[in-house]
């Protein structure tokens, strides 16, 4: 059942000093669906009185008070609790330039008094309202960013493009013992030491210039005055264009690491205790790639014991070389930097690569390395492994917040965007176009301030799995924030296709859901844009989508709209035709009628043609013309077509039992040959109604030779083994080879209506014809005239050595009761049109 709950009230401040209109602006909130709660000020220090007291949701702010302006309010209006207040100027004034500042200082929106009207003001109040909550939502979103960054272990940061800091977390100043605020832009330079900082604004410039990760290590000076060695990693946020927006970057404490490396300059003692000790894992490697030495944290992290065997199974492989300390993928890249450090002047190299534990798995390490040219009498690489797996959790987490939406963990606009852009690239090379389909919940903000925000994030959540739910792997959902949606459904072979989700999604979205003790029934709707017809960027596809929402909104909700309404139109029909065609199978709503083929020679009738009737409880008798192509293309003629060989068979069978013996004619699509063996269904059907296969020809187009030439003409012989007949309907309008005739040999060939109808009308149609007829001196076998509807047409076929005719000269189908009929009388056939 629908939920009935009070909506939460809106409370709204109105700042107005003339009566009139303030009664116009209450008047015309009345005629909307929101529970409105005014609150009234007709002066700038009432005003300020009441926002000092009380918390608004909105305002609603005139431009030109008694004593003063409103924009001298704006800015205390709109930041009087933690949440943004959106205010809404009206004014009778119109200067661009003041709307302009207006706008500028931060109002939500200016309405000219003029022309206000109560759909202007409502639709503007509610836009507000979607905004103030976005904004919240956003808020939540960077506090979360801001939590994380600062439960990180690391001194983490953030800047702008052009490298000014915008963010330090607590750790950061704690180490530094400087204030943030002393920090901000480039001021945090000056705790880098003197000695790197031209090697720290290198590397910076490279980065920026490339629009990549940047690694580099550096000393910071702590609070106490001492200099600490950090690691320092710099990642990219990057928009769809590939612009950078702002740098996310972490700083890790490795000065054990670079005590450790320092040590090789003393003495080897020295050493020994310090890569004994040393809390990072170490490894010696002579110039063949054989480890020499490792230190315990080394096999602690790869799961070896000190002997380096595993420390599960004892007989596993140890660690013994350099290809037993990387992954397969990254060995090649640990001996390429090995290589370049041995011939260069570097006195250490550092990269990211990923280590190989004892059981197989991977784990992110960053490698310092470092050639030594004598230990223990030979060269050597020493390498220290710096476990990076928990910094990577951690930089994944901030990726996520910046690409995710926190709440239902789908994509978010960003996320969406660069989906959009890498199907457009991939549609532009496979020509297969995608669709885009937006989407929002119906009356969401009724629900959210009804039953409270943490129901309507229940709500979201649901509807999000849902939509998971109800789609394939490889669509793509996105929440752009509130409760709009955004589905990207690659790969889509036919318009119909897109309707069908959609649909399905309606149908998944309106089951009822939980929210604490309420049952409620929600909906959605839907607009869809599909590339590269409505659009062929994001943006505009986008734009449209959202169009195609609205309209979808106007028709009464809880549907969906096609960007293209006539492209809808299209689609609903083709559902429409489709359901009621699979109705029609399980209700019996179809039957055959028989057309008969005539004997030129003696106006017999030798065979009839079974030919589909459709009768629809609704629209009545539908012709072929309109069902039987889409049938064919939806592949629903398999179990139509079978039941007219079924009901033909059962027809020829009953005219046997009557003693009306004649021939019958059944069209068979290639659809049919290509999806289904017919050999074990006619044997079935012959079997089962006691027939000859002689007493039936099959019927096909020239269709069956553009693809599976070589399976139609296996299935052809095999029919032709049983004694059926085979006959080439409509010839001339295909694309059929006389190789190919020659090869299946038809018993029959039927001259197409087109070229039948145009004799007398043109010496080119009459010599076309007759050459068509001329074949059968060529291939023995039967011409049958087809569509004879005037005598004239007749008698040139049957001069011209014509066999058989059929058209509506002699009878259109007719039920098989006529026919009978019509045969018992062993009259000359007659027309049979009444």
């Amino acid at each position: 059942m629908q939920v009935t709950t009070v909506v939460r009230p809106v409370s709204l401040l109105i700042i107005e000093d003339d009566d009139v209109d303030l009664e116009k602006i209450k008047r015309l909130l009345q005629k909307g669906a929101l529970n409105v709660t005014i609150t009234t000020a007709t002066s700038t220090n009432q005003a300020i009185e009441f926002i000092n007291q009380h918390t608004y949701d909105c305002a609603i702010l005139d431009y030109r008070l008694q004593d003063g302006l409103g924009s001298e309010l704006l800015l205390q209006i709109k930041n009087h609790k933690q949440n943004p207040t959106p205010v809404i100027m009206i004014s009778g004034n119109s200067d661009e330039r003041i709307v302009a500042d207006i706008m500028r200082e931060g109002a939500f929106d200016y309405l000219p008094k003029r022309q206000l009207t109560a759909e202007t003001l409502i639709t503007t109040l509610e836009a507000s309202l979607i905004w103030a909550e976005q904004a919240r939502l956003q808020q939540e979103d960077q506090a979360r960013v801001h939590h994380l960054a600062e439960g990180l272990p690391h001194l983490a940061w953030t800047c702008t493009p052009d490298g000014a800091c915008d963010y330090l977390n607590q750790r950061w100043c704690d180490y530094t013992g400087i204030p943030k605020a002393e920090q901000m832009g480039t001021n945090w330079i000056n705790a880098v030491h003197p000695d790197d900082r031209e090697y720290l604004a290198r590397n910076w410039a490279k980065a920026v210039a490339n629009r990549e990760e940047m690694f580099v290590k550096f000393r910071i000076r702590r609070n106490d005055g001492h200099y600490r060695w950090f690691d320092t990693r710099a990642i990219p946020q990057k928009n769809s264009q590939g612009d950078v927006l702002r740098w996310l970057g972490t700083n890790t404490d490795i000065t054990e690491m670079e005590s450790t490396r320092q040590a090789l300059a003393h003495s080897e003692q020295l050493f020994h205790a310090a890569f004994d000790y040393a809390p990072l894992g170490m490894a010696l490697i002579n110039m063949q790639g054989i480890i020499i030495q490792t230190n315990p944290a080394l096999r602690h992290l790869l799961g070896y014991d000190n002997q380096g065997k595993t420390q599960t199974a004892s007989s596993a492989k140890p660690l013994l070389k350099i290809s037993d300390l990387f992954i397969a993928e990254d060995i090649t890249n640990a001996l390429v930097e090995l290589e370049r450090l041995y011939s260069g002047n570097q006195l250490f190299a550092q990269y990211e690569t990923r280590c190989q534990t004892h059981n197989g798995n991977s784990i992110p390490t960053m490698i310092n390395a470092a050639y030594i040219k004598e230990f223990s009498g030979e060269p050597c690489y020493l390498l220290q492994i710096y476990d990076l797996s928990e910094r990577k959790r951690y930089e994944h987490q901030l990726l996520k917040l910046a690409h995710f939406d926190s709440l239902t963990g789908l994509g978010n606009r960003e996320k969406m965007n660069r989906e959009i852009e890498f199907l457009i690239r991939k549609a532009s090379r496979s020509t297969v176009p995608f669709a885009v389909i937006f989407g929002d919940l119906d009356h969401f903000k009724q629900i959210n301030d009804g039953l409270g925000h943490e129901a309507g994030d229940i709500l979201l959540k649901t509807v999000a799995r849902r939509l998971q739910k109800s789609l394939r792997h490889e669509d793509i959902i996105c929440r752009l924030g509130g409760d709009e949606f955004v589905i990207l459904l690659p790969d889509i072979p036919r318009f119909e296709a897109v309707a069908s989700v959609a649909d399905k999604l309606l149908q998944k979205i309106h089951k009822p859901i939980r929210l604490g003790k309420n049952r409620v029934h929600v909906s959605m709707s839907f607009g869809i844009a599909l590339y590269p017809t409505d659009g062929d960027d994001a943006k505009t596809l986008l734009r449209n989508a959202d169009s195609a929402l609205y309209d979808a909104k106007a028709k009464g909700r809880g549907c969906y709209q096609l960007y293209r309404k006539e492209l809808t139109e299209y689609v609903h029909n083709r559902l429409q035709l489709d359901a009621d065609l699979r109705k029609a199978i399980i209700n019996h709503e179809f039957e055959v009628h028989y057309q008969p083929v005539i004997d030129l020679d003696t106006n017999q009738v030798v065979s009839a043609e079974a030919l589909i009737r459709w009768n629809h409880p609704k629209r009545g008798r539908v012709g072929p013309d309109e069902f039987i192509p889409y049938a064919q293309e939806s592949g629903l003629i398999l179990p139509i077509g079978n039941w007219i060989i079924n009901e033909a068979c059962h027809q020829l069978a009953l005219w046997n039992s009557e003693g009306i013996h004649i021939n019958i004619s059944i069209n068979v699509s290639a659809r049919q040959f290509m999806q289904q063996d017919l050999l074990p269904f006619f044997e079935q059907m012959l079997e089962q109604y006691n027939l000859r296969g002689d007493q039936l020809t099959i019927e096909i187009t020239e269709q069956m030779f553009l693809e599976n030439t070589e399976n139609n003409l296996r299935q052809i012989t095999q029919l032709k083994n049983l004694g059926i007949k085979i006959s080439l309907d409509d010839f001339g309008i295909g694309y059929s080879s006389l190789s190919y005739i020659l090869r299946f040999s038809p018993q029959y060939l039927k001259i197409d209506r087109s070229f039948v109808s145009l004799i007398g009308t043109g010496k080119e149609h009459d010599e076309m014809v007759n050459a068509i007829i001329g074949l059968n001196k060529i291939i023995p076998m039967h011409i049958v005239g087809e569509g004879i509807e005037e005598e004239n047409q007749r008698h040139f076929l049957h001069s011209r050595g014509c066999d058989l005719g059929q058209g509506y000269l002699f009878s259109k189908p007719v039920p098989p009761d006529q026919l009978a009929h019509f045969i018992n009388s062993k009259q000359p056939a007659t027309l049979l049109l009444n």
